[in-house]
């Protein structure tokens, strides 16, 4: 409040009653200057007020008043902050209500809110206007303040007047309660009235009703208000494409406001409504539970039905006995169609009509398999262990009856676990989780044992560590023997039949030949397959050559292997180690083919100097190769040693896989004098057994589906993520070379292929001079000759030194690492 404000109805109250408004005002402004002026004194203040005196007559009543006025400012003159100058006249102001008397000519106004804002120069400046009436303290003023608003009408003369009488002129116009409540019952249906006419989201109020009913009244139509609201939703959604439990919400609701019509509709036939007050009465319980249904589906079209479902069972612990009734019985009716996609999933692996709500949801509409597991979605009731484990049961149901093409298992236990959880009531309860935990084990465990006893799921991960890895040399050793002269041509004139046939012909001759003629039809050895790469142009076989495995079916899902959308592992690790065998074979061939030479050489004039100096550089051109192949080879037992066979080792003991899938009781035995093995004694059979429901040995870990292709994948990462053929953002890199290690041993490689190339046309050449020394044919052509081998020779050792130059790099790398393994690794290729 501004100072000017605080006093004008101080000054309007002292200075005499002649004096107008606008020089009350005007004195008001002026009285404001000097007080807010630095430099004031009481001469000023004097001066001031001599100046209005003269502008009214002179009376002693007059001088009273004006004497008055001088002595309160003074007193302020003395202040200095002007909050506390706006304290003083507030407290002065309140002294003087009583004294205010009406000035003459001025117009009477009648008591309305406009008027009473005109006024606010008589109330306190401490608090706000808004702020008053919420204090004791301020009742009185509140009061006086409109007494003063009444006295300018003369209310104040007549005491004699009751409050009936002047009340009576008021409520004479009023709209009686008996009409009222004529009304009221339409109102509440959310029908539109002559009384209250209802708009959207609103009913009109007369002005012609008492204040009193008109608060009940928006108490009791708030009823109808949420009538109208919820029955505008229903009627929007109840033929509309929404989720089942979304529908099943929206018929509650319907049936709630269906028991809300009725009431209403027995209460106006009924005559109970005697009252405003106890309509509300009969109304109360009615407004709570259409204002919880009208809070709980705001955003429903935003929102999924299992969020309204987890939200309803939260509020069963609600501290209010209502609400925890209310979201009991709406929990209990979501959970009950809830328990249906429950039911369907775990014994039809059905997820049609989910709509989303499900915490399993599918990926692909067209791979039944490509579904997932959303945690997010889990309700608070279920446990995520028993989720995950639900999710396993309905998918390995998939994969049982789709690609293992075993309907009549998938029946069996479908039926079979059907009656148990219809006896249960699908309750989710402990004993839900114990059925659902028997039912996982019995479905791992069915799936394991067709996969091991009808798919060869053993044979076939071996056969893969055998062939695509190379853990059986001696296959690839026949096939690249066989198939040199092929590989050796232009990539574009390699023929898929010939590769076929030469690949058919090396596992005839190697040791997997045991796989074939068996019981399976070759189904294990069937899927070898070899494949030429598309690497572009002027590639020759060596580059494009790889084998692969087809396989299709059940063994397609969980193992991957070389998966047309994956990552394609087992060709990269083919590829990786192919250049080891193919620097092995080129090593050996030429190896022969020098001893071959020098025997040629020595059959010569052994006393030829030309004879001499050949033999030697060839022997010499020997010590190299055999360095670099030394290299090759130990380099080469240590990715098959350490790298594939010891993650194998691991995949190995994880799975098992070298004990019998159905593995015996232990059983006390006798020996015959024969040397038969029998069981000692008679065993009683077991029921457990004979029902079919042997428990599971607690230290026999079963995986599923997706257990099987997670390990075997990690499998394939571990070989991968080694530090010698990780590739990406994460491998290290040489502390010497400053490269990372994969690219070092590629380049490594590289060069002993490089180097044996040279050594090839070493070796030509020297044959070529054998030719030319038997036939003594012409001198310069001997000579021309003699001149290609020593370029031959001079290449081979330029690249020899590279490779002795890259190679001490790598070593240095490999030793300074801080990877023991890979320390013993550069000690080893030292």
């Amino acid at each position: 409040m501004s100072l000017q404000v605080a006093l004008y109805p101080v000054v309007e109250g002292l200075a005499p009653l002649t004096l107008s408004d606008n020089a009350i005002a005007t004195l008001c402004q002026e009285l404001e200057q000097i007080l807010n002026s630095p430099v004031r004194s009481i001469s000023q203040l004097q001066s001031l007020l001599d100046a209005y005196k003269a502008r009214i007559p002179n009376s002693a009543e007059n001088q009273l008043r004006w004497q008055k006025l001088l002595n309160v400012m003074q007193v302020l003159l003395e202040v200095n902050d002007q909050r506390e100058i706006i304290r003083y006249l507030s407290a002065f102001q309140s002294m003087l209500i009583d004294e205010i008397a009406p000035r003459p000519g001025r117009e009477e106004f009648p008591l309305t809110v406009k008027g009473l804002e005109n006024h606010n120069g008589l109330l306190s400046p401490l608090r706000p206007v808004s702020l008053q009436a919420e204090s004791f303290e301020n009742l009185d003023r509140l009061s006086n303040r409109r007494s003063l608003v009444s006295s300018y009408k003369d209310y104040g003369v007549h005491r004699s007047v009751t409050l009936q009488a002047l009340s009576e002129p008021y409520y004479s116009k009023m709209v009686p309660e008996t009409e009222i409540l004529r009304f009221v019952p339409y109102t509440l249906l959310a029908t539109t009235s002559d009384l209250f006419p209802m708009k959207l989201n609103r009913v009109d109020i007369p002005s012609n009703i008492s204040n009193t009913e008109s608060g009940i009244l928006h108490l009791i139509f708030e009823a109808g208000l949420l009538y109208q609201a919820l029955k505008r939703m229903t009627d929007q959604y109840r033929n509309s494409d929404i989720s089942p439990l979304k529908k099943a919400l929206i018929i509650q609701i319907d049936k709630i406001l269906r028991t809300y019509s009725g009431s209403v509709n027995s209460l106006a036939a009924s005559g109970k409504a005697m009252s405003l007050l106890s309509v509300y009465y009969e109304m109360y319980d009615h407004i709570v539970i259409l204002r919880f249904f009208e809070g709980f589906t705001k955003n429903f079209e935003k929102t999924s039905g299992d969020s309204y479902l987890m939200v309803s069972k939260s509020l069963a612990f609600h501290g209010d006995l209502h609400i925890r009734r209310l979201s009991g019985d709406l929990s209990e009716n979501l959970l009950s169609l809830y328990s249906e996609y429950l039911l369907n999933w775990l014994t039809l692996a059905k997820l049609d009509s989910a709509n989303e709500e499900f915490f399993i949801e599918r990926i692909d509409a067209s791979n039944e398999l490509s579904v997932r597991l959303n945690l997010a979605k889990v309700p608070d009731f279920i446990p995520k262990g028993i989720a995950s484990k639900i999710f396993v049961i309905g998918k390995t149901l998939i994969f049982l009856g789709k690609y293992c093409k075993e309907l009549q298992c998938v029946s069996d236990i479908s039926r079979k676990y059907r009656n148990i959880y219809e006896q249960i009531n699908c309750n989710l309860s402990s004993e839900f989780h114990k059925v659902v935990h028997m039912h996982y084990n019995e479905v791992t465990k069915r799936t394991v044992d067709i996969l091991m006893l009808k798919f060869n799921y053993k044979k076939v991960v071996f056969v893969l560590k055998d062939i695509l890895l190379m853990g059986r040399s001696d296959l690839i050793d026949l096939l690249i023997k066989k198939a040199s002269a092929v590989l050796g041509a232009p990539s574009a004139s390699l023929s898929s039949y010939e590769l076929t046939r030469f690949l058919q012909e090396s596992v005839q001759q190697s040791s997997l030949r045991n796989l074939l003629g068996r019981a399976d039809s070759n189904q294990v050895i069937g899927g070898l397959d070899a494949r030429v790469l598309d690497l572009g142009h002027g590639s020759v076989g060596w580059d494009v050559f790889t084998l692969d495995y087809l396989l299709d079916g059940p063994l397609a899902v969980v193992l991957n292997v070389n998966r047309p959308d994956g990552n394609k592992e087992y060709l990269r690790i083919f590829n990786f180690l192919w250049r080891f065998k193919k620097n092995t074979y080129f090593y050996n061939n030429e190896w022969h083919r020098t001893n071959q030479l020098l025997r040629d050489f020595k059959k010569l004039a052994q006393n030829s100097p030309l004879v001499r100096d050949l033999s030697n550089k060839l022997s010499k051109a020997d010590v190299l190769r055999s360095q670099l192949q030394q290299f090759n080879s130990k380099l080469e037992n240590y990715c098959f040693r350490s790298i594939i066979d010891e993650n194998f080792r691991k995949f190995d003991g994880r799975l098992s896989l070298t004990k019998n899938v159905n593995s015996s009781h232990k059983f006390s035995t006798v020996r015959l004098k024969s040397g038969i093995l029998m069981l000692e004694g008679i065993l009683r059979p077991k029921k457990s057994v004979l029902d079919g429901q042997e428990q599971i040995d607690q230290n026999q870990r079963l995986f599923n589906i997706d257990e099987l292709d997670k390990m075997h994948n990690e499998f394939l990462n571990s070989i991968l993520s080694h530090q010698l053929l990780a590739s990406g953002p994460n491998h290290r890199v040489g502390m010497y070379s400053g490269q990372p290690y994969p690219t070092s041993l590629i380049l490594v490689l590289n060069l002993i292929f490089e180097f044996i190339h040279c050594y090839s046309l070493l070796n030509n050449a020297a044959h070529e001079i054998l030719i030319q020394m038997n036939l003594r044919g012409e001198r310069q052509l001997l000579n021309n000759l003699l001149i290609q081998f020593n370029s031959c020779l001079r290449n081979m050792v330029a690249i020899y030194k590279n490779f002795k130059e890259s190679s001490r790099l790598f070593i240095k790398d490999l030793r300074t690492d801080g990877d023991d393994e890979l320390a013993k690794l550069g000690t080893v290729l030292r």
